[in-house]
């Protein structure tokens, strides 16, 4: 029997995509799914072996191994992204094979090196890193001067077209991409959105195009306020992101709305409060009075779960008074497994960068 327990829109509909060295592409039904590497110039988004096995284990009924960050969420009453794309696609249970939507790794060029990040999705953590060719190869960013991934995609129905990065307004990946969708005659029809680290304003030729899509919306990566996120988002300005922000908010047009995206860890859990105030005090709704949306993701390598038992009950109870956080405050108690790991990262960070963790963000006062 079909029915919403065991289908996902997503793993018939849509694509995660990114470049992976010279010839290859990192793929996936979306960007929270695990991936796996296939040849740039034979992929095909129908008969990929990796995307049909996907296809076939819920064609099973399984829970596909691959998409556990939505079970996990799912398991302890939290909305899924499998949940969000039923309900954005809005059909009856369809495992019709057509793709409609995609999550597109523009880049890998950042110029931040924020804490959580590696040099996988930041050029600018593997020059920190002094990160080698031979490296940068085995992780798939020794990339080329021509890969032409994007040629294989079938972009005739696409509805919705998401950017990831590194920071995807940093340089024209996207902009070939939205120009590839205008010289097909479908733009007016495509939402549009963006994960963006804030300290880059879009150019006037990504604004013009912005205007002629059905919606955009723009989800800013922030996760904590003045120097506790300038400790987190290594490199960037707390006044400068801000100002780019109310910038953005204020200047672009009346279909483009926003989003803040918080990425929730051990490190920034009382930060998150602050940065939810922000929102609510500057960008709660864009030009037009439509209302913004406010996230959050787990950080995969400084969870939660990692806080010391002297941190989580004050962790708790701070959460737990701040209704439009209920999702996190039941994220929080889900599971438990102390450890020390990530505050040695962060000890090996302040080593190289002059910085001191335990000063800057709250959590510090704890350990």
């Amino acid at each position: 029997m079909l029915n919403n327990s065991n289908w996902c829109p997503e793993v018939y509909r849509n694509l995660f995509i990114d470049k992976h060295n010279n010839d290859c592409v990192r793929i996936a039904p979306c960007c929270q799914a695990e991936s796996a590497i296939e040849s740039a110039d034979t992929f095909d988004f129908v008969s990929s072996p990796y995307l049909r096995k996907y296809r076939q284990q819920f064609d099973s009924n399984e829970r596909a191994p691959g998409c556990h960050r939505c079970w996990q969420a799912e398991d302890v009453g939290l909305c899924s992204r499998r949940q969000s794309a039923i309900e954005f696609y809005n059909m009856p249970v369809d495992r019709t094979v057509l793709l409609e939507g995609v999550d597109h790794s523009a880049t890998w060029a950042c110029n931040l090196a924020c804490i959580m990040c590696s040099p996988f999705s930041s050029s600018t953590w593997a020059a920190e890193l002094s990160t080698t060719e031979q490296e940068l190869h085995r992780i798939g960013r020794s990339f080329p001067k021509y890969n032409n991934y994007l040629n294989q995609l079938d972009l005739t129905n696409i509805k919705k077209l998401h950017f990831n990065g590194g920071e995807p307004l940093r340089n024209n990946e996207h902009v070939k991409l939205l120009n590839k969708l205008m010289q097909q005659g479908n733009f007016n029809n495509v939402l549009l959105s963006y994960n963006t680290n804030g300290t880059t304003m879009p150019s006037a030729k990504t604004v013009d195009m912005w205007s002629k899509a059905r919606a955009v919306r723009i989800y800013f990566s922030i996760d904590a306020t003045d120097s506790a996120f300038e400790y987190i988002r290594y490199q960037a300005k707390w006044s400068e992101v801000s100002a780019n922000m109310l910038k953005m908010r204020d200047q672009l047009p009346s279909n483009v709305m926003f989003g803040i995206n918080v990425t929730v860890g051990c490190y920034n859990i009382f930060e998150t409060v602050d940065v939810l105030h922000w929102f609510n005090q500057n960008l709660a709704t864009n030009i037009e009075g439509d209302a913004s949306d406010f996230t959050w993701q787990s950080s995969q390598g400084y969870c939660i779960k990692y806080l010391s038992e002297r941190a989580i009950i004050p962790v708790a109870e701070y959460i737990d008074a701040i209704p439009e956080l209920s999702s996190l405050a039941t994220y929080i108690q889900f599971e438990r497994d102390p450890s020390d790991e990530w505050t040695n990262k962060l000890e090996q960070i302040d080593r190289r960068r002059g910085t001191n963790w335990r000063q800057t963000l709250k959590i510090g006062k704890y350990y």
